[in-house]
């Protein structure tokens, strides 16, 4: 190591660099508890040991335990949940939609900074944050801390951070493999070094891969150390509209509003007489594996028109399938003899669409190229158009793509930006198994914050009734309610409690259910909120 610093002190004085020796400490690493020290000079000062150095934001220590790491997460985190309690309380203040923004936007992000370096803590020191994000989750909804951490994440839909940090490493991983020139690209098709019998980056990725068998059949396409942005040649750049005039938001307007509106645009924009019309499509299996490209193209002379269908790949996504179906589309235009001099391709990929009028997508060169060339003797235009609203020739090319996902799927390559799709794509699958009873459209997220308090305890049964606060915590003589005829459960207080018959029949005047009361519509849930409320009983 002095000899390393040695060539680093050279450097300096050979670019007349100045380093600071006092901000300058060393670390050694080491699983023996006895302590080690070095003497390194530099620039002929004495460096000083720092056994928790901070590299990045990310606090090391010396036998990589992540201990000081995870509690000065911790304790970040929990300054910004102070803030939170301050917006919102059982009674008053932003309903649930309000916190569980400030917490994803503001306090997660803490919580996860350096995960992929750090996230080999042991699972008891990784548990400090996910037990912040608990500590959240009851401030949202305003849960007694008895409520099971699965109804908690249930209703406001909350992925456990163990999978978080999980996506992440995978991530990190699918990146290094397809970095060419990277350390870790080689570690990584290494054998794991089980013999001290600590977790380490790769041994968790490993695991986590054989979990998703289909990522260890992929096959890494390399990330280019330099790659121009698309760019457009002296043959000229394609017109890309967006939009169309009349058509609005998405879910603004009925299929029959978007199809007139689209077909007479096309009438009077790109008459059949003088236009090559080329409808093009893309579909995945989930939207990440077996991608199919479909190009429906009609001809202005006569009634000539193709139909091409073909493969884009195992683990394609929607977006490099619509890519391959415009690039397959204009080579085949270019070299067609049917074709007119004004080509118009029509697509409902807005994304890629966007992604090709910024330049900002890399990985568009190859479309980007294809267009150019077939600019040099056509005049081009990519139009976006609604989709499913039973426009002929985007429902052919629907069709077409949907027949590419059958075919034989040979190409197994991934670029980084497919494998981070498909992580994601899995992850999100596993939060949706994970809470299988959320539902995002839920009256409850309808309603004030203290209807929210009363409705969530009373389905989740953990409030301030006798039942509960009996069987949980042995509060109380019994669990039995004040009218002495049952336990004093959620279900006892909404339907059979003598003490309440009065105001039960005002609220409800027919028979209801205790799904419908907690479950129901909007309306349901405030009559529920409004009975809870008149009874004077403590949720």
């Amino acid at each position: 190591m002095q000899e390393a610093l040695k060539v680093l002190e050279d450097w300096t004085k050979k670019w007349l660099v100045n380093i600071n020796t006092r901000k300058t400490t060393y670390t050694i690493f080491s699983l023996s508890p006895k302590e080690l020290k070095a003497n390194l000079k530099l620039c002929e000062q004495t460096l000083q040991a720092d056994n928790t150095p901070t590299y990045l934001g990310v606090t090391f220590d010396r036998r990589l335990t992540w201990k000081q790491q995870t509690e000065k997460v911790e304790a970040r985190a929990k300054l910004r949940l102070a803030l939170m309690k301050k917006l919102t309380g059982t009674t008053w203040g932003a309903d649930a939609a309000i916190p569980k923004k400030m917490y994803v936007g503001s306090v997660r992000p803490v919580l996860e900074y350096g995960v992929t370096a750090w996230g080999t803590a042991a699972k008891s020191k990784f548990d400090r944050v996910s037990k912040v994000q608990n500590q959240a989750a009851r401030i949202i909804t305003g849960a007694m801390r008895s409520t099971p951490i699965q109804e908690l994440e249930n209703i406001i839909a909350l992925e456990p951070m163990e999978d978080r940090r999980d996506t992440k490493l995978l991530t990190q991983a699918a990146k290094f493999k397809r970095l060419p020139t990277h350390p870790m690209k080689d570690r990584l098709c290494q054998p794991t070094k089980g013999r001290l019998k600590r977790g380490s980056f790769i041994y968790q990725t490993r695991v986590l891969e054989r979990r998703h068998q289909d990522i260890l059949d992929q096959q890494p396409k390399d990330i280019p150390q330099y790659l121009e942005n698309p760019s457009w040649g002296d043959e000229g750049k394609p017109q890309i509209r967006c939009s169309i005039p009349g058509v609005g938001k998405k879910d603004s307007q009925s299929c029959a509003e978007l199809k007139s509106l689209t077909i007479e645009h096309i009438h009077n924009s790109y008459p059949q007489r003088q236009w090559t019309h080329v409808y093009t499509d893309g579909s995945a299996d989930q939207a990440v594996r077996s991608g199919g490209a479909g190009i429906y193209i009609k001809y202005p002379r006569g009634r000539e028109e193709e139909h091409i269908s073909l493969a884009t790949g195992l683990y394609s996504n929607n977006f490099k399938a619509q890519a391959v179906a415009l690039q397959t589309g204009a080579a085949h235009i270019e070299h067609s003899p049917l074709s007119s001099n004004n080509v118009v391709f029509f697509s409902d990929a807005k994304s890629v669409l966007q992604a090709l009028d910024t330049a900002r997508d890399k990985e568009l060169n190859d479309l980007s190229s294809a267009l150019t060339s077939l600019c040099r003797a056509h005049t081009v235009v990519l139009q976006w158009v609604p989709s499913h609203c039973n426009i002929l020739g985007n429902e052919a090319a629907d069709t077409l793509a949907k027949e590419g996902t059958t075919k034989d799927q040979n190409d197994r390559s991934t670029t980084f930006k497919e494998a981070k799709t498909i992580i994601k794509a899995k992850q999100h699958k596993k939060c949706l198994q994970h809470h299988p009873h959320y539902n995002k459209n839920d009256a409850f997220h309808l309603l004030t914050r203290s209807e929210q308090v009363l409705i969530f305890r009373l389905r989740t049964g953990h409030n301030r009734m006798n039942h509960h606060l009996f069987t949980k915590f042995r509060i109380g003589q019994s669990d039995q309610c004040p009218c002495q005829t049952g336990s004093m459960t959620t279900e006892h207080l909404l339907q059979t409690c003598p003490l309440h018959d009065g105001l039960r029949s005002q609220i409800w005047a027919e028979a209801t259910t205790v799904q419908g009361k907690l479950n129901g519509s909007l309306d349901d849930l405030q009559r529920t909120a409004t009975f809870a409320r008149g009874t004077g009983v403590s949720i």
